[in-house]
């Protein structure tokens, strides 16, 4: 009898949990970056995961936030890797965080150093270069204008939406903006090369990007799947992601450290 239901158990289990498709979608989305070239930039990475996983893995890049996000309330990825509040975000469709890039995310304010903008209060009516509204850079920098007793929509003369750290550069050299919002870590890179940059201000950090998979895909897929991530840069196939953004490897998330995320909000609201 008791044989009998272990066996009812494993049927059950077996009959909720969906099947995997014959390929495995893997969802990416990057504000800076063509979804074309985003592809070629996972390449590598996919083609190690379908040989760890045992199934074809197909890097599916979305042009945008809101189609990544319908992606993911839909289901399509059978696992996806962005921005921590991106993920916070398809937690509600029953995705879980796995793995994630070492270190901590933060925006950086910064002017050229011969603007004469070097504290807070000398952005007041400024012209601002920030990343696109839904990005986690630009909702880190509305919090700390918030905190900072700034409003994100009013407290500047004009907004620019720009979409790449290039970008914000270029436009502070042309003097299309006085001040620009940046990933503290590039401002770290500028500064290094010898930019004569002013940091002004740096927001609270954020948990680095996140590679979650869906909940509801059986235990022992997601195990093998968190298995093998820890160990991609280690791979040669894999390995060129990490090359080419200069990440060291990958380390265990969880849902806890997503938790922070939840107060943040488009500078637009």
């Amino acid at each position: 009898m008791r044989k009998l239901r272990l066996l009812a158990g494993l049927c059950l289990a077996l009959l909720t949990s969906p099947a995997l498709a014959a390929n495995l979608i893997f969802g990416v989305q990057d504000f800076s970056r063509d979804p074309r070239m985003l592809v070629l930039q996972f390449r590598g990475m996919a083609k190690y995961l379908g040989r760890e996983l045992g199934q074809p893995v197909i890097v599916e890049a979305a042009k945008s936030y809101s189609l990544y996000m319908q992606g993911a309330k839909n289901h399509r990825y059978d696992f996806m890797f962005g921005p921590p509040n991106m993920i916070l975000q398809a937690r509600a469709a029953g995705y879980e965080p796995v793995v994630r890039i070492p270190g901590r995310l933060s925006a950086a304010f910064v002017s050229l150093a011969q603007s004469g903008i070097a504290f807070p209060e000398d952005m007041k009516g400024k012209r601002l270069g920030m990343p696109a509204p839904e990005s986690l850079m630009a909702q880190l920098a509305a919090s700390k204008l918030r905190q900072s007793g700034m409003d994100p929509r009013r407290g500047f003369g004009e907004t620019l939406i720009l979409k790449s750290p290039d970008d914000v550069l270029s436009a502070l050299k042309l003097g299309l903006i006085d001040v620009g919002v940046v990933n503290s870590t590039q401002y770290e890179t500028w500064s290094a090369r010898g930019y004569n940059l002013n940091l002004i201000m740096q927001s609270d950090s954020a948990p680095n990007l996140t590679f979650a998979v869906r909940g509801d895909l059986p235990a022992a897929f997601r195990e093998k799947l968190k298995a093998a991530l820890l160990t991609a840069a280690r791979d040669a196939d894999a390995a060129s992601y990490f090359k080419l953004t200069g990440f060291p490897g990958f380390e265990p998330a969880g849902a806890a450290d997503l938790s922070g995320l939840a107060a943040l909000k488009p500078a637009t609201d």
